[in-house]
């Protein structure tokens, strides 16, 4: 108990001072559009949890008994915690701390705020930790316009962070990158996004 505690009072102070760092980029375009392929890519039921995906869950557990295979279920919310706590065993204490905190976000920020913040202080590979440094590689810097390639890359990167093995890691990034370009397409057409107004 001890030890939940203190991973939410982190929680919540790293949140707090992210929350006045994201201010200035909160109603920015290419943001906004970022946040859509983050949740295209990683979360596409985003706008209907409570910060765990249950079919997501189920889903997993399923295809782990029955056909041996390991995906992710884990959501944005889920993925912000992991990142602040800094806990990344596999075990199902971890996951289930995980989902608690998860749940715990949304009583005192919005869905939004959660996606910005991720974004925001996410490990984007080998000298990219954080959103200002991967756009930095692009010549780029918050406010300026994002297309939707540069978007698609910088969230493939939340899966396969560019690390020193540069060839073998830039072309699963690019491989993501075109399947994320179809994905969010296909997404915008179900109106499947757009959590900000």
């Amino acid at each position: 108990m001890h030890s939940y505690r203190k991973d939410w009072n982190k929680l919540k102070e790293i949140i707090s001072n992210e929350t006045i760092k994201i201010e200035i980029i909160k109603d920015d375009v290419s943001i906004n559009k970022l946040i859509d392929y983050l949740i295209s890519a990683e979360d596409h039921r985003y706008k209907y949890h409570v910060g765990f995906d249950i079919i997501a869950i189920i889903r997993a557990f399923r295809n782990r008994i029955l056909y041996k295979k390991q995906e992710g279920a884990s959501t944005i919310e889920q993925q912000l915690v992991r990142t602040i706590i800094g806990k990344y065993e596999k075990s199902l204490s971890r996951k289930l701390r995980e989902i608690c905190l998860a749940f715990a976000l949304k009583l005192f920020i919005n869905k939004k705020t959660t996606a910005l913040i991720y974004l925001n202080i996410a490990y984007y590979g080998t000298d990219f930790k954080g959103l200002d440094k991967v756009l930095k590689k692009f010549n780029l810097k918050k406010g300026d316009y994002i297309n939707d390639n540069i978007c698609a890359e910088i969230v493939s990167r939340l899966k396969y962070p560019e690390s020193t093995k540069k060839s073998t890691r830039l072309k699963l990034i690019e491989n993501r990158k075109k399947y994320l370009l179809k994905l969010y397409e296909k997404h915008s057409n179900y109106k499947l996004l757009k959590i900000h107004g």
